[in-house]
């Protein structure tokens, strides 16, 4: 199957009311799908991600000689410890649309509890704590872009 033909195929696939096509033989895979869901997390997958444990960075203090940027960036507390992301991915605060939060502020969290998921080529990695405290404040908005080492969390 050539460039045309698969041009002619995503046109045939458009103009159609069909929501997916899948084509495949021994040489090629075509898939297109028009449906917007929400990701749903799979815990049995064919080939198994390893639950991802989040790098854990914490804040130095602030120096006197930095407090025109403290006030222009809010600062959480000097004590607060981070859950960043471990890869690049759509962080999804919740395991679908209708649940709740996995975490929320003030909320208390254990190591190993799962704080999000980062979908990641539409693989949904659990990203879990590294360590125990109350959640101060969440860092992102749920299916926002992240990239690696992007603070998500902060910890107290």
């Amino acid at each position: 199957m050539n460039v045309e033909e698969i041009k002619e195929l995503m046109t045939l696939f458009n103009e159609s009311n069909m929501t997916e096509f899948h084509l495949s033989n021994e040489e090629f895979e075509v898939q297109f799908s028009k449906r917007e869901e929400y990701p749903q997390v799979v815990s049995n997958a064919v080939a198994p991600v390893a639950n991802v444990a989040s790098p854990v960075v914490e804040v130095a203090p602030v120096n006197a000689a930095s407090s025109a940027e403290a006030q222009e960036t809010p600062q959480v507390a000097t004590d607060a410890k981070y859950i960043t992301s471990p890869i690049v991915g759509v962080v999804y605060l919740q395991s679908s649309p209708d649940a709740d939060p996995f975490v929320q502020v003030g909320k208390q969290i254990t190591s190993n509890d799962t704080v999000c998921i980062v979908e990641a080529m539409k693989i949904m990695n659990e990203i879990k704590s590294d360590f125990n405290g109350e959640v101060v404040e969440v860092l992102v908005e749920n299916g926002q872009m992240v990239d690696f080492g992007q603070k998500l969390f902060a910890i107290r």
